[in-house]
């Protein structure tokens, strides 16, 4: 029999799919990706896809909180549901996250103000909730706020090829919830994210545009945070794809002198891409997380905390070795 949540998750694929449909009819010229340094598409093309399946999202969310539907579940963390305001909260940064990307994707508008704006989301997400401030320490709540600004950028930064940023969202939530940790609010982005994907796959015909890329950041880091509380190893493994690849970039620029902060084209993904196409991109990536993820946290969940502890810090050394020898952080031109 289904429950009042089930018949949200079966909703929302018809609804983002007329959605969609509606959109690609009406591609407004302000709402249009144009290339630029750091694009890897030679065409323009619509980046109105975060604005929908953003508001899509944030609407059956809402209908979720009013018909008291839990947002989320978590087999080993029973007192994210005690909490009445976490989910109020999370809701609420996570509004200002997307609105944030909305305007970005209609006025560009400067980095300051940027992330401002984030830092205003994820302090309502995770500074206001009674939750995190009894579950961590003022310091690491510190951290997880500055991190999860960072991370928000990460996926950002990630979000240049077709399909990789939403098939890389819909694995870490899909795994997540195989391990228990999940709920409605996850669920329902995954599934929105699927329908998404018929027109952002390779041969793309709408983006996310920052409004997308922006939401995606806040929901996933804001998962991942959750999951760090019950297990951190499982929190560092899961998205070290893009972790990996934006820090060591960024690094890399940082030492060379470069801006970290005007758009490139010097991320190890985008060089791939350049090399075997957004399809061959996409494969690789997928047999990444297969080899690497995916075994990592059944070896995390089935090993002693030391053990897992080398596993996670030889991956993402592992995968730094080799995203800079893909060139992550240095122009075409220079290896």
């Amino acid at each position: 029999m289904f429950e009042i949540a089930d018949w949200y998750l079966l909703l929302s694929i018809p609804i983002a799919a007329l959605a969609f449909l509606g959109y690609l009819r009406f591609s407004p010229e302000i709402l249009l990706d144009r290339p630029n340094t750091r694009s890897s598409h030679t065409i323009a093309r619509p980046r109105g896809g975060g604005l929908i399946f953003g508001s899509l999202w944030l609407l059956l969310c809402s209908a979720g909180i009013i018909n008291g539907l839990p947002l989320f579940f978590f087999s080993a963390l029973t007192a994210a549901e005690t909490d009445p305001g976490l989910p109020f909260w999370f809701l609420i940064g996570a509004g200002i996250i997307w609105i944030n990307g909305v305007l970005d994707d209609l006025f560009q508008f400067p980095v300051w103000f940027r992330i401002s704006l984030q830092a205003m989301g994820v302090a309502a997400g995770i500074l206001c909730p009674e939750y995190f401030r009894q579950s961590l320490h003022p310091a690491l709540l510190l951290f997880a706020w500055i991190a999860l600004i960072y991370f928000i950028n990460a996926f950002n930064f990630m979000d240049g090829t077709d399909g990789l940023a939403a098939t890389e969202a819909i694995f870490i939530i899909v795994v997540s919830v195989l391990s228990g940790f999940g709920g409605l609010a996850f669920e329902l982005l995954a599934i929105l994210l699927g329908v998404f994907l018929i027109w952002n796959l390779p041969g793309a015909r709408i983006f996310m545009g920052d409004a997308g890329s922006n939401l995606l950041g806040y929901v996933v880091g804001f998962l991942l945070l959750k999951i760090f509380l019950v297990n951190p190893i499982i929190a560092f493994l899961l998205p070290v794809l893009f972790t990996v690849d934006t820090t060591v970039t960024l690094f890399v620029r940082v030492i060379r002198g470069k801006p970290f902060y005007l758009a490139h084209r010097e991320h190890a993904y985008q060089h791939m891409a350049a090399t075997l196409g957004h399809s061959g991109l996409l494969g690789i990536a997928f047999i990444l997380n297969i080899m690497v993820i995916i075994p990592g946290v059944y070896f995390v969940c089935n090993s002693t905390s030391y053990t897992s502890m080398a596993w996670v810090i030889l991956t993402h050394l592992g995968l730094g070795a080799g995203v800079y020898r893909v060139g992550a952080g240095r122009a075409k031109t220079d290896f």
